[in-house]
């Protein structure tokens, strides 16, 4: 629970009983609640922790970013991230563009592309197309290697393509 004013002896009471482990003050929220009052919350278990961040709380963590960002430089839309994740797309564009300095490994982007390939490939394998894309899609799931995976992409292309 967060407060950005004063904590008054009702209001700890309140939290005591609701059985609230751990409350955010604001710096200012912080020197004016009355010492006893978080004497009070300490005393009962009630972590009090001062935060410093202005502004609304960050919508999503460092991990949701970090696979923003490498799915971005991996060449996925917006709206597919946005898809894939049950976020905005104007959250995503936001993140993208706030974090643009940030520079991912590069094993980090190919995990997020091995991750995309699979999961189509586990909509073709299980579904109802032709059955050669579907032994394809399949064999390219057990693939052991980047390599071996790409092959049975090629080969997939090749077959949709009709050559």
């Amino acid at each position: 629970m967060h407060f950005s004013n004063y904590v008054s002896m009702a209001q700890a009471r309140e939290c005591v009983e609701r059985g609230v482990r751990r409350i955010s003050l604001t710096p200012t929220a912080a020197r004016q609640t009355p010492e006893r009052t978080l004497r009070f919350l300490r005393e009962r278990g009630v972590e009090v922790e001062v935060v410093c961040s202005r502004g609304r709380p960050k919508k999503l963590g460092e991990e949701e970013v970090r696979k923003i960002l490498a799915m971005r430089s991996a060449g996925v839309s917006f709206h597919r991230i946005a898809r894939m994740l049950g976020i905005p797309k104007s959250t995503v564009f936001d993140y993208t563009r706030r974090y643009s300095h940030v520079a991912l490994p590069r094993g980090e982007v190919e995990m997020v592309e091995l991750g995309e390939a699979r999961r189509v490939l586990r909509r073709i394998a299980g579904g109802s197309f032709d059955p050669e894309l579907r032994r394809l899609a399949s064999l390219a799931l057990e693939a052991e290697s980047r390599e071996e995976l790409e092959y049975y992409l090629r080969e997939l292309l090749l077959c949709v393509s009709g050559e």
